[in-house]
Formats: C-alpha cells, structure tokens, sequence
C-alpha cells in the first residue's frame, strides 16, 4: 500500500486535500506504522497498519479532529488500549500515544482489535445478576435443601430485583418492593460497582434498617463469590471491601414485674385461638411461624414433643421441642373443644389453611395492658431469657430454642449473673453467719 511521509500536526493533516475518489493513505514520520486514512468525503482517520508474523494489519484508532486542542491528552492512569475504538476524536498527541500502545501489543503477539472484538462477545455472554441468582439458587441453594431457600426468592425480588404484581404472601398481603430497593435484575453483573452497594446499603439501613441491609448485602455477595466461584464470570464481586453495619440485638422480654399482669391478661382475653397462640408461644419458645403453621401430626402427646418440620425449620433441620405440661394441657383441651375437622392447630380460612399472624390483637392486648414495646417474638425471647436467670446454660437455651451457632444464643449470656448473684448472696450471708457466734462468749479465766 503506497503512502506519502508526513510530519504530522494538525496544521499538516487538516491542509491534505481529500481525494476525488477512493482515498489515499499518509504515514507519519515520529510514530511506528502510524497512518492517516483521507476519504473522498473529507473524513480522515488515524491507523495502525503493519505486517504481523508476515500477514498486514490494520487497527482502526478513531477520527482525526481539527478542533480537538493539541492540548488534550490521555490521563496518565488510563487504560490506552481500553480507548481503541471508543474514542470518537483524536489529535496527533492521543493518536500517536494509541499507535505506541497498539504496537508494543502486537509485538507481545496480542492483537487488541481482536481482543477488543473478545470482550465485546464476553460481555454479551455476560450473566444478568437475575441469571446469576437462577444459578446460584438451582446449583446451590436447591441441591442442599436449604429451608432457607424461598426466603431468600423473596428477599431478591423484594430488595434486588422485581416483584412480580399480584404475588401474594401465605396470609393474603400482596408482595411489595421494600423501601429503598433496587432492581438491578436485568443489569449485568459487571455493571453493579462497589458504590453502587454501598448506596443500596446506606439506603435499606436508613429506610428499614441495619439488619435488613446486612442480609441483602450478605445475599449479594454471596451469588458473585459462587459465580466467580464457578468461573461464569471473570469480574470483581462489587462487595469487596464493603462491612456490614453494626447491629443490635434486641434484648426485650417479659420481665419481673411484667409477668403477673401479662399472664392475668392473657388468660381472660375472650378469643381462644389469640389466647392459645399467646401461650403455645411463650411455653414451646417456638418462633411464631412454625407456631401458626403447628399440625396435630407434629404432635406426640405420648412421647411430650412438637416436632417442627425440616422444611418450615429456619436452620433447615427438623426441630423436636418438648411439651411442658402446661402446653400439653392446652393442646389437649384445644384438641378437645375444637368444632372444625382440619390438621392444622390453628385453622383458617386462608391459602395457607391456618391463622395469620395476630398483629393488630397483638397491640390491642398490648394497650389493654399497658406494657410497651414487646413483641411477638419477644415471646420467644422470654422463654430463653427465664431459663438464663433461672441458672440454665447457654448450650441448653441454644438446644431449647434451635439455635445452631452460639452467637444466636449470646445474647442471653448476661441474664445468666442473676442465678450467680444469688449464689453468691447465699455463700456471703452463710461467711457471715459462720462467722458470728450464736451466743456472746465469755472470757477466759485467767491462768493462775
């Protein structure tokens, strides 16, 4: 291919005349295989074009521009051969500074043209973080059996990803995006940057709260580590190098002086089916789920247990609770007095087939009351907490309650001084009374 050496600058390349037809071709003096192309149509633009292993190349770089300053240049962190192709206009300084870059490539035998064309059908292979989470979920979540596995379809749609309109939840609600949300499920994973997640974190933790960002943090994380994992996709996980936030952990019980009203209460509200859930909650220590979703077949009466499935079980395992005999006596007067043929402890007509949660009895209980700020899960904390003062070990909470780490169980730890107190109490006051004597002594006579 014949071509004319010019110097080139912008004066010199914006005084060629383009031809009357075809186009003809200038290579520059200063940089290796440097040519400009000049069109017929006044177009002109910078090349690489050169032999490699004795075949011509030709690398397009991107069109020369007579308003471009001859000032501008290329930042010195930038990636240059990331800018082959996708830089609009050039002058001679950037042009030249590509031409190097693109030159020291094709000598190391890499030809970034054919790179470039590389990325470009990677990045259309690229998995959506929708299809991400399809695999993580069929090859991962699925295969182990995780109990867990619906919760976290749901936590997707409702912080990640879309929730489909008119999905309803087991008592009836329809399914809504929670505040502070994103949907990113269409978004390739490559395109989900580190601040971007710090965004959504700070944004679920000041709308809902810390522990709700953690679990969408931990989810996301969790489907780039197995997606990388498994070599589907060669980027960084956007959440390295992220924390989750602090959380605290909610400590509220029953206490002392809350007891005696609360079970007075409890016991003459008039609807039996809020009263035996009140109850079955606080005795089995049960979390509310499994005490709602409760069926006759789940229970021994013989044997003193309620055996929560493995599939409504939060850590995945079947849970044996044993029945106290005040839970057993209220199950058995339950099951005596009921009117409806159903294997559900608490019937409903619903599309779960038993009782949804009682929220808005809850508070109307709570008000009646007068205690503040206890929960229904309180409920459950309550049990673990009286076993704690009343000197059980954390072990034996943590067996009580299902829990399978020990940091579940932690939070009881410092109800635990109450029993040490009293023992401490009763040890004191037994020096104390070794140590003084029931009757006034006399002296001893002296020695003769």
């Amino acid at each position: 291919m014949a071509s004319e050496i010019l110097n080139f600058t912008r004066a010199s390349i914006s005084a060629i005349t383009p031809p009357e037809k075809g186009r003809t071709y200038y290579r520059d003096e200063k940089a290796r295989s440097l040519l400009i192309d000049v069109q017929a149509s006044g177009k002109k633009t910078f090349q690489v074009y050169r032999k490699v292993s004795g075949h011509p190349t030709r690398i397009t770089l991107g069109q020369f521009s007579p308003n471009l300053p001859e000032s501008r240049d290329i930042a010195n962190d930038a990636d240059v051969l990331s800018m082959i192709g996708k830089t609009p206009t050039l002058n001679v300084k950037i042009a030249r500074k590509l031409a190097d870059a693109v030159n020291a490539s094709l000598d190391k035998g890499v030809n970034p043209a054919h790179q470039e064309r590389h990325n470009r059908m990677l990045a259309s292979q690229e998995l959506t973080l929708r299809q991400a989470f399809d695999r993580y979920y069929e090859d991962h979540l699925a295969p182990q059996g995780k109990r867990t596995a619906s919760d976290l379809c749901n936590d997707f749609d409702r912080y990640l990803g879309k929730v489909a309109a008119g999905q309803k939840r087991p008592h009836g609600k329809e399914k809504v995006k929670s505040l502070g949300s994103v949907d990113w499920e269409d978004r390739k994973l490559s395109s989900i940057s580190q601040a971007d997640v710090r965004k959504l974190m700070i944004d679920l933790k000041n709308k809902v709260g810390p522990r709700t960002a953690n679990k969408t943090f931990v989810l996301l994380r969790s489907i780039y580590n197995k997606i990388i994992n498994w070599q589907l996709y060669t980027g960084n996980n956007p959440c390295e190098g992220i924390g989750k936030f602090k959380e605290n952990s909610r400590e509220r019980f029953i206490t002392f002086e809350e007891i005696p009203i609360f079970m007075a209460a409890v016991k003459k509200v008039d609807d039996q089916d809020f009263r035996d859930f009140v109850l079955l909650s606080l005795y089995t220590g049960a979390r509310r789920a499994n005490v709602l979703a409760m069926r006759w077949q789940d229970l021994n009466f013989h044997a003193g247990t309620f055996t929560v499935p493995s599939e409504t079980s939060k850590n995945g395992a079947a849970l044996t609770i044993p029945l106290t005999s005040a839970s057993r006596k209220l199950l058995e007067h339950r099951k005596a007095s009921m009117t409806v043929v159903s294997p559900f402890v608490f019937p409903a007509n619903s599309a779960s087939g038993y009782m949804s949660p009682p929220n808005k009895r809850w508070k109307k209980f709570l008000t009646e009351t007068g205690i503040i700020d206890l929960r229904l899960h309180d409920l459950r904390r309550s049990l673990g907490s009286w076993a704690a003062m009343d000197g059980a070990s954390l072990p034996i909470i943590g067996k009580m309650l299902g829990h399978k780490s020990n940091e579940a169980t932690a939070v009881y730890a410092h109800l635990q001084f109450d029993p040490v107190k009293v023992a401490m109490e009763s040890a004191t006051s037994a020096m104390e009374k070794a140590a003084t004597p029931k009757k006034k002594l006399r002296p001893l006579p002296p020695s003769k």
